[in-house]
């Protein structure tokens, strides 16, 4: 009765003044941030708590409107710069599906798996908290993920490098400043991921298909 799962469900069956049901397309979107918000160390949330107030300390100490009665989209800080950020769902595609899910709220705890349920995911970045744990191998369910960003937390265990390189659209991976196991070489699979294009040939009309270097970025201590 104490996971982040039952917290979640709980809070949705008999919080939420939302009153999604079961049947709505962000059902699951709504449950899956309800989860890593209570996974990291998120204070218990009533009927009368006001989402507005900065806490004194510890997680997500900074407002965020998360698991306000508010669409999970406006689940976010409305500082942007400077002291007292605390990030959010950044962006929403228009069918209200989160796309950026950024946050630096102090965050202590683990990351869920339940995160690879958000398919339209194209940003992660949880850089800078003080997350433990492993990460969630079902990150490499997220297909149209591009940026992951789990640098400066105290993640450990291996890097799922065999899962993530299934991602093909993954151009940006942070993971320095943790203790994590494995290394990953510049001829593994990870780092030669390549995108198959067909630009068009202007005088022929023909197809020219080309390999371009998909993982841009990759920054790990391990």
């Amino acid at each position: 009765m104490d996971s982040p799962q039952f917290k979640a469900l709980h809070w949705l069956a008999n919080i939420d003044k939302s009153q999604i049901t079961d049947d709505d397309p962000h059902v699951i979107q709504r449950f899956v941030l309800s989860v890593l918000y209570f996974a990291t160390g998120g204070p218990p949330v009533d009927h009368t708590t006001d989402f507005t107030l900065k806490r004194r300390g510890g997680p997500w100490r900074n407002p965020t409107n998360f698991l306000s009665p508010n669409h999970e989209c406006e689940w976010k800080s409305s500082i942007t710069k400077g002291e007292g950020r605390g990030g959010g769902i950044r962006r929403c595609d228009a069918d209200k599906n989160v796309v950026e899910l950024s946050i630096y709220n102090e965050l202590a705890g683990t990351i869920p798996s339940e995160l690879g349920r958000l398919s339209f995911l194209r940003t992660l970045y949880l850089g800078r908290n003080n997350l433990i744990g492993t990460i969630p191998t079902e990150l490499g369910m997220i297909r149209p993920i591009a940026s992951i960003s789990l640098q400066y937390n105290h993640l450990t265990g291996e890097i799922p490098q065999d899962y993530l390189r299934r991602i093909p659209t993954l151009r940006f991976l942070q993971l320095e400043g943790n203790p994590l196991k494995g290394k990953i070489e510049k001829d593994d699979p990870l780092c030669q991921m390549r995108n198959v294009y067909k630009p068009k040939n202007k005088v022929t009309n023909t197809d020219n298909t080309e390999h371009k270097r998909v993982l841009r970025v990759l920054t790990a201590t391990c």
